[in-house]
């Protein structure tokens, strides 16, 4: 059998100030449900919040995997197949050395400090320049 409730009754409630369930005093009710709660611990009035119930938290389950290597999606593959074939084209000493203040045009070889030898795919207006690397694309700074 549950009480029913009236203004200044105690229930639990969560407490917006002291983010924890604590218990309040209802200050106002609107159809027989608490609106409006004062918090016996913090003192501080806002609009009631129903304690959360706590609920068996789902049990997540991953698909089977299955053995072997995962494939590469078409797009990486396509870039390294360009850069294998750009590479093999490129003679030692070809590549000029990367700089944020040199302009770079498309098909230029760039040597780039941590990236490795790279092949100018794109111009990004206005300063930046699309490089696909052994590692992949990037995007770097540049003067067009």
């Amino acid at each position: 059998m549950s009480k029913q409730l009236s203004a200044g009754d105690i229930i639990e409630a969560r407490c917006t100030r002291c983010k924890a369930v604590t218990n309040h005093t209802i200050i106002a009710m609107i159809g027989g449900q608490p609106v409006r709660v004062r918090c016996n611990t913090c003192d501080g009035d806002h609009n009631y919040r129903a304690p959360r119930v706590k609920s068996e938290p789902a049990r997540k389950t991953s698909p089977a995997r299955q053995p072997g290597a995962q494939r590469k999606p078409k797009a990486v593959m396509q870039d390294e197949q360009q850069w294998q074939e750009a590479a093999a084209r490129l003679r030692s000493g070809q590549s000029v050395p990367y700089a944020m203040d040199r302009s770079f045009k498309k098909g230029d070889a760039v040597d780039h400090p941590a990236f490795g030898i790279g092949i100018v795919v794109d111009m990004v207006p206005p300063n930046k320049v699309e490089i696909l690397f052994e590692s992949g694309r990037k995007l770097l700074r540049c003067k067009l």
